[in-house]
């Protein structure tokens, strides 16, 4: 019988946590373009880095939280190198760029070769959004360049569980409790 107490009182413990203030993370998808050169080696084959000789614009208008920054925005990116790895990693920030009274900005935390040749180079990786008025997300990235330009693809995942995913756990944990109740009941 404790543990059918204990049980329901960790079921309604989360379902108190769904309806207290939740972390609001980033969403959405933001779109790159602008010149780069490849950094060491003797071109994009035997690049160890991405250097970005020119200011980025954002290309499409963004998704999800992002969904207020319009094509034709300036972005500031930072050099680094991925070879021999973690090269330079952590940049911060990777990016960053103000729309409508919000600063973004993004951290690279890993950076890994998924493809490279001598026309091509493809990267991807692992960092943190920031945005004022938002809590600091995780977020994978992607950055592909050819024939000296790029095109950047940034989505943030969203690792917070939302506050209905933890109030149908809780409703599940109460619900076993129940359901182990009226068993022992039977049994007794």
């Amino acid at each position: 019988m404790k543990k059918l107490f204990t049980l329901a009182l960790c079921g309604l413990g989360l379902l108190a946590l769904s309806s207290t203030a939740q972390a609001v993370p980033l969403t959405g998808e933001i779109h790159f373009a602008g010149l780069w050169a490849p950094l060491g080696g003797s071109g994009t084959a035997t690049a160890t880095g991405v250097d970005f000789t020119s200011g980025f614009q954002i290309t499409l208008a963004g998704t999800g939280d992002y969904a207020v920054v319009g094509p034709g925005t300036g972005v500031s990116c930072s050099n680094f190198t991925f070879a021999p790895a973690p090269g330079s990693v952590p940049v911060v920030p990777l990016w960053a760029f103000s729309s409508a009274g919000v600063d973004y900005s993004f951290d690279l935390t890993s950076v890994s070769v998924a493809f490279q040749s001598a026309t091509e180079i493809a990267l991807t990786g692992f960092g943190v959004l920031h945005a004022t008025g938002f809590d600091d997300t995780p977020a994978d990235w992607d950055f592909t360049g050819n024939a000296g330009s790029v095109l950047f693809s940034f989505s943030a995942d969203n690792v917070v569980p939302e506050p209905t995913t933890v109030a149908l756990l809780g409703l599940g944990l109460i619900g076993l409790a129940g359901a182990g109740s009226k068993k022992a009941r039977r049994i007794v």
